[in-house]
This record gives structure tokens, sequence and C-alpha cells, in this order.
């Protein structure tokens, strides 16, 4: 018995955190158990992940929490406690300082030090999109004029994410790019007197939280070993605290929880507290093409043939033709943030597809319910 604890470790030292989850487990004396995850591992478990996820996904992130899960239930456990909820909540994410930073600037656009303030953004990523001074300045500094707009913030990522339309079908791109203006069209009524913080935090709450991190990424997964999660952070009580707490509790210049970080002083080591943080990722197109070039397993080639995309009519075959071959000539050791979206978006739609349309899954009688006093008799 006593306390236990369950970690997330990656073979790619870019994603791992193994030391700093080690030393809190040593500081609060917790019985703790951790897995492994190689690339390979998040291939081979996709296809699984897709069907319980029942949603095309972006990322290959629920893949090794379906692990993390699977290692929960091996060791005889049914409910688990975990932090989803604390970013939203008290505005953790690298994309609240992103929107702080860009509408600093974006009150002196012709400041050549506030754009300087990009640096402090992404220090985790291998391909850091501010690791070149120009280029961060030139995609950042993109509609600094609109910074008191709703969706400010998030225009960067919608951006990048509206890249990925070029391989949708003419009349599947219609529809995908009114998504953000169907968002902003639907507001709420009193959403123009929220800090720009707190718009900044509705938003990601409504388009990351509920759908995908609580959903596909979380109970999805835990459920597929048949673990159930609960989410302190959202407790009733404290998502009110957290939304009555001015804004520079929670961001106070670009020091992000601040207010969780002091309550956790005397209860968390310094080496974590003090660390930037890395949001919890994982290998996405890498961990489908082997370093030769070749596909990882023969579902894979076939699940980004032009074939298959043909069938499924949702994007453009000779589009996903051309993204594969780029991808298996590996001229890179790391993707670019599109590609590993289009690359895992593709291939979380057409196995949905194999799942549900092309090979239905066949339907056997239910057996007759009977409760235990008929049993009996």
């Amino acid at each position: 018995s006593g306390f236990h604890t369950f970690s997330l470790r990656f073979a790619d030292a870019e994603y791992d955190e193994g030391p700093y989850q080690q030393l809190m487990s040593r500081a609060l004396g917790t019985e703790h158990h951790e897995v492994v995850v190689e690339r390979a591992d998040i291939a081979a478990v996709f296809p699984e992940v897709v069907r319980l996820a029942e949603r095309p996904i972006l990322r290959t992130a629920p893949a090794p929490m379906f692990l993390l899960s699977r290692l929960v239930r091996e060791h005889g456990i049914k409910v688990v406690l975990t932090g989803e909820g604390a970013d939203e909540m008290f505005a953790g994410y690298d994309l609240f300082r992103e929107g702080a930073v860009r509408r600093f600037w974006a009150r002196a656009p012709g400041s050549t030090q506030r754009p300087r303030l990009l640096e402090k953004l992404y220090p985790y990523l291998a391909r850091s999109p501010v690791a070149q001074r120009a280029i961060a300045e030139q995609f950042f500094g993109q509609k600094l004029e609109r910074w008191r707009e709703p969706g400010f913030a998030h225009e960067t990522r919608w951006r990048t994410t509206a890249s990925l339309q070029r391989l949708l079908q003419p009349e599947v791109r219609a529809v995908a790019g009114q998504a953000v203006a169907s968002l902003l069209a639907d507001l709420p009524a009193e959403f123009a007197n929220w800090t720009h913080l707190a718009q900044d935090q509705w938003l990601e709450i409504k388009t990351l939280m509920s759908g995908y991190l609580l959903s596909a990424q979380g109970d999805r997964m835990l459920m597929g070993n048949s673990v159930e999660g609960r989410f302190p952070f959202l407790d009733r009580e404290v998502m009110a605290l957290a939304q009555s707490l001015p804004a520079s509790y929670k961001l106070r210049g670009l020091d992000e929880k601040h207010v969780l970080k002091r309550l956790g002083n005397s209860l968390i080591p310094a080496e974590i507290l003090r660390r930037p943080k890395q949001p919890y990722r994982a290998p996405d197109a890498l961990a489908f093409v082997a370093p030769n070039g070749q596909a990882v397993a023969p579902w894979v080639d076939d699940m980004m043939s032009p074939a298959v995309a043909e069938a499924a009519g949702v994007f453009v075959p000779a589009a996903v033709g051309q993204l594969w071959a780029k991808c298996k000539n590996r001229s890179a050791a790391q993707f670019s943030n599109s590609d590993n979206m289009a690359v895992v978006g593709v291939l979380s739609t057409h196995l949905l597809w194999q799942h549900f349309v092309g090979q239905p899954p066949a339907l056997r009688p239910i057996d007759a319910i009977r409760t235990d006093i008929e049993r009996q008799i």
C-alpha cells in the first residue's frame, strides 16, 4: 500500500522530465512507478488510441497516456488524481505568455527591445520558433494592430493550423475555413469586459480542454484501461477561486501560475519551482518514420497512401502522397510543427475511417441480460 505515484518518461531526451519527477517523488516519499516510452511504442498503440478517441487528433500525446494508464491498471489501481486544468485555471501555458509579450510589443510596435522578450518563450523546443530573431519577429509581429481584438493570442496557433487546410478536399476545406469565425461569432456577451488574460483562458478552455485534454487525451485513454481520473484543479470551488483572482496572481510578468508557485514554496523542491515550464509533449511524425526513412509498420504506409485518401474522401490524395514522401526523405532530425500535425492528422483520420467506415466493426448479438436473482431462480 502507501502513496503511489505514476509518471511518463521518454527515451527522447527532448521530451523527458524523469529527473524532476523522481525528485518530486522523493520529496513526497511516494512509491513511484514510471513507464519509459519510445517512438516505436507510440506507433504500436496508435491505432487503438484512435479507436478509443473516436476523433481525429493532431498530436500523438494521447498514446503515452494510454500506456501510462496501462501501468496504473497493472498495479491494481483504478482511480488516479491528475493535474489537468491547472494550466487553464492559473495561466500556465506559453500561449498566455506569448499573448502578453505580443500585446506589450503592440503598444510600441516600433520598439527594438520589446520583441526581445520573445526569446524567453519555448526554451524546451528543439525547433523553437524564437531561435532565429528575424524570423521570429516576422512571424509573431503579424497583425499586432489587432491586439485588443478577441482571439489575438490564439491567432498564431490558428494561423499555423490553418496551413493544414491545404491537404483537405475543397468541400471539407470550405467548412474548416469557417471554424475560427464561427467561434468568435459566438462569444459570451460579457467577453469584451474581461481582462485579456481571462479572454485567452476562456478560448483555451473552450477549444482545447474539454474536447481534447479531458476527452481524447484524458478520460478515453484512462478508461481504455478501466482507470478513472479525478481532477482537483477542476473542482468547482477551485475554479471559482481561480476565476476570482486578479490576472497578476496567475501571470505575473512572464511568471506563469505565480500564485500556485507561491503556495508551493514549502511543499515543492526549489529546482522544480525555478525551472522553466515544460509542457507535456511526445514525438509526433518521428514515431512513424524510422531513421532509414521507412515507415515503422506496414499500416502506416497504408494509411498515408493516396488510395486510402481517395476512399476516405477527406484529404487530397496527391497532397497526402507529397507530404508522406517529404517526411520519409528524413533530411532533418526534426519535422516542422505543420508537418507533425499534418502526418498525425492524416493518420488518425484515416484510421478512424478504417475503424468505423471502411471496415466497420462486426456487430454481435447482445446476450440476454439477467439479474443475479433471476440466475438463482
